[in-house]
């Protein structure tokens, strides 16, 4: 059975796309299975993998209210065993299509179900707010990864964050499996002072594996690749391949 995971913070900026592409590609270098979703209107995943905005036939709004699943509804990607199912500015109106759909948070959850048995891992990039689409990602998910920039505001938002989830967990299981510092400067003193507040605060929760500032991950989306297929041998490579071997280890000591 596949796991779900959601990257969500509310704030822009922290590098949710960046991880969701990254620690997809990582994982399948891991020989996993992996089903992106891109969730956000923006359709940066979309694009990151590659894939045209004029090229996509069938976007998340036809996976979501299609009746049936087709090969059409998800893209397979450059890498290999990545799939995508992409995004367009469509998504922007969900709850206008969805106002008299029953049950309408658990619209995503629903498709969800009967891929879980052929993936490995399904990561769900979040756009920067709460609201509908928020609430299909996490009722949908197992649990969720949150990166939290290495600066104050982006640590502020954390809070909120943490919040949303602890209303959506009195209704379902949903985990947090961990908190990820992204874009440390090592020059820059204050990052390393939220990365020990992060882990003074959620020492169970936060990955060890911190997502330094990248010149590599900055450019790899311009060429319609991850950091590490444009990449391999830079830091930011290193540190999402890192972060995909962290993930699983915890996944297979949660399973013994």
């Amino acid at each position: 059975m596949g796991k779900v995971i959601s990257i969500v913070n509310q704030k822009g900026g922290v590098g949710k796309t960046t991880t969701t592409v990254n620690l997809g590609v990582s994982l399948s270098l891991e020989n996993k299975k992996v089903l992106i979703i891109d969730f956000d209107q923006e359709a940066n995943a979309t694009i990151t993998l590659g894939i045209k905005r004029d090229d996509v036939q069938k976007d998340i709004v036809d996976f979501l209210f299609d009746e049936n699943l087709s090969i059409e509804h998800i893209i397979h990607t450059d890498v290999d065993n990545v799939h995508l199912v992409c995004a367009s500015l469509r998504i922007s109106n969900l709850d206008q299509m969805a106002h008299q759909v029953e049950n309408k948070e658990f619209l995503l959850s629903n498709k969800l179900s009967s891929l879980k048995d052929i993936y490995d891992y399904i990561l769900i990039d979040c756009p920067p707010a709460f609201g509908l689409i928020i609430d299909n990602a996490l009722y949908a998910s197992d649990s969720v990864i949150i990166p939290v920039e290495c600066s104050f505001y982006a640590y502020d938002a954390l809070t909120q964050m943490v919040n949303k989830i602890n209303e959506v967990q009195k209704v379902k299981t949903l985990e947090i499996e961990g908190i990820l510092l992204t874009k440390l400067d090592n020059r820059n003193t204050i990052g390393y002072k939220i990365v020990e507040q992060v882990k003074f605060m959620f020492p169970y929760n936060t990955f060890e594996t911190v997502i330094s500032v990248s010149s590599h991950i900055q450019e790899a989306p311009m060429h319609g690749k991850s950091v590490i297929q444009f990449s391999y041998n830079s830091r930011g490579s290193k540190e999402y391949r890192e972060l995909a071997k962290e993930l699983l280890e915890k996944d297979a000591n949660t399973r013994r």
